[in-house]
């Protein structure tokens, strides 16, 4: 007999998941308290895709998010509309990058798109439209 697929997570709990790690992880300018954070909200050895780059493992992906960071002006910060939508162990949000100032007008926009295993994002993908 075949082993059953593991039960996705709820809806609400990919969502705030998504919204809690992505808003809390990529607004941490503190490599090591960014650290702490991807170590609560990720698997132990995630993977994240960008438009360049794959980067595998926590380290990676605060290295990544360090130099992505040191780019922009200290003020920036991601933001949200706040709408994640899910299926099964998938879930997807959009995000604006800007003065933290006038949100609505980011600079640049994307879309994260994760995977969700065992209540941590295992996957991560980094969709940048603009």
């Amino acid at each position: 007999m075949a082993t059953p697929p593991p039960t996705p997570p709820p809806p609400a709990a990919t969502a705030s998941l998504l919204k809690s790690a992505i808003l809390t992880v990529f607004n941490q300018r503190d490599p090591s308290l960014r650290l702490s954070y991807i170590n609560q909200f990720f698997v132990g050895y995630p993977i994240s895709y960008s438009h360049s780059s794959t980067f595998h493992g926590r380290e990676a992906l605060n290295a990544h998010i360090s130099e992505l960071q040191s780019r922009f002006p200290p003020h920036w910060a991601f933001t949200t509309d706040g709408v994640v939508r899910t299926s099964l162990d998938r879930g997807m949000m959009r995000w604006r990058f800007g003065p933290r100032t006038n949100s609505e007008r980011g600079i640049v926009y994307g879309t994260h798109v994760v995977t969700v295993q065992e209540g941590r994002i295992a996957q991560l993908w980094i969709i940048v439209e603009r």
